[in-house]
């Protein structure tokens, strides 16, 4: 794994551009529509992911999987190098906005987020427990199926080890679940958030007999 530096504004755009079609052209299980529910259009998916992809290389938590970027890992909390800065995250938020098509749709779409019991990362704070969270993980669509998902896994449990803090993720779908609980995860539950609208929270803890 690499942490990406000394790109231009072009190659961090085509980044953003690689990981959005991932995520709009991603076939759903029966059971989810996930983020399309509130992004519907390939640009408006480009828009959002360009605000977060910008934000985390901009911080310092973007990685990849080698200089052939076959896969994108973004990570922040315990271990990750860096965090969203204060300017980066406000102008994440103004172009999130814009992708959901305004402030109004802006508040469903957290509000169905964050329902039903808040998201694991919420839950973590409360009982005050660090951790590494797993902000976004994608493998570029030429890619899939080579072992690169497993790689950035391993890459995020062994930061996590070092520190002996949980990794933790959310996911919008349920085959996407079914291949973080493959890897090593643990569901720790699912949200409803909606018609055919699911947050799936996973968890891997820290084996303290590993620790030194």
């Amino acid at each position: 794994m690499i942490k990406l530096s000394g790109l231009s504004d072009e190659g961090v755009k085509e980044i953003s551009s690689q990981i959005a079609d991932a995520f709009y052209d991603y076939p759903y299980s029966e059971a989810d529509i996930g983020l399309i529910k509130y992004i519907s259009s390939r640009e408006a998916m480009f828009i959002y992911i360009n605000a977060i992809v910008q934000a985390a290389y901009k911080s310092g938590v973007l990685y990849a999987t080698s200089p052939r970027q076959e896969g994108y890992l973004m990570l922040s909390g315990e271990g990750a190098g860096g965090k969203i800065g204060f300017v980066d995250g406000i102008k994440m938020v103004a172009a999130e906005k814009k992708a959901l098509g305004g402030f109004g749709n802006m508040k469903k779409f957290i509000n169905a987020c964050f329902s039903d019991g808040g998201t694991i990362e919420t839950r973590m704070r409360k009982a005050k427990r660090k951790f590494l969270r797993i902000e976004m993980l994608v493998v570029r669509k030429e890619y899939q199926g080579q072992g690169y998902m497993r790689q950035m896994m391993d890459h995020a449990y062994a930061l996590a080890q070092s520190q002996c803090v949980p990794v933790i993720l959310d996911t919008d779908d349920q085959d996407k679940a079914a291949r973080y609980v493959h890897l090593g995860m643990k569901l720790d539950r699912v949200r409803n958030c909606g018609e055919k609208f699911h947050m799936y929270d996973l968890v891997h803890e820290c084996d303290e007999r590993k620790q030194p």
